[in-house]
């Protein structure tokens, strides 16, 4: 019991990291994705700060995956093992993100071949999109119905995520099909932001249940 409610405190602290970072990085690189990007740039420390953050992100969101998948093994071994695969693939996502964003700022007065630009930051975009929205809102609705299954947190916690991450789940599909309105966009993703942090401070505070 010592070393589970050790390894609770330490998902918790890195959801909140994974949060922060996401924040802070994504605040960061949304120069990248002006259209003049490779013609104004941008301060060169402030792009590879927020690409850093994003790395430390994807790291998290694996180690996050990694900690939980003896928690919640026992609630669905084939669910449990889904959930460190899908969010391993988010990981990626967001690694993939990072690393256009830093190739953008490589291209920035290089006068390279015309799209080639365009086509990086549409990577960035896509992977980015992929990463934080859609495959991160389908590890959001597995690792709620482990919790379901399992008890190992209360069900009102539990079914407060799995609603949130069905309704950031619609959003992601949505915006495969065209952007969204920013108001629509935060209301959707309001709901599993607050769950997730609320989930977060329970895991430090509280642990898990047997």
């Amino acid at each position: 019991m010592p070393a589970s409610k050790t390894s609770a405190r330490l998902v918790g602290v890195l959801f909140i990291a994974a949060s922060a970072t996401a924040v802070a990085g994504g605040s960061l690189l949304l120069p990248v994705q002006r259209r003049d990007f490779l013609i104004t740039g941008a301060p060169h420390a402030q792009l590879v700060t927020g690409a850093l953050l994003e790395v430390t992100l994807a790291l998290s969101v694996v180690a996050i995956a990694a900690l939980l998948l003896p928690v919640l093994r026992p609630a669905g071994e084939g669910w449990a093992v889904l959930y460190t695969a899908v969010r391993t693939i988010e990981g990626l996502l967001i690694l993939v993100g990072a690393i256009s964003a830093l190739v953008m700022t490589s291209l920035i007065g290089s006068g390279g071949p015309a799209g080639l630009g365009a086509a990086v930051l549409h990577t960035r975009e896509w992977a980015y999109h992929l990463g934080t929205v859609l495959v991160f809102a389908v590890s959001a609705v597995v690792l709620n119905v482990l919790l379901l299954r399992g008890g190992q947190v209360p069900r009102w916690l539990a079914w407060w995520g799995l609603a949130g991450g069905c309704l950031l789940l619609l959003r992601g599909v949505a915006e495969l099909y065209g952007p969204l309105p920013p108001a629509a966009q935060a209301v959707c993703a309001a709901p599993i932001g607050v769950q997730e942090m609320v989930f977060a401070g329970w895991l430090i505070v509280k642990g898990v249940r047997p």
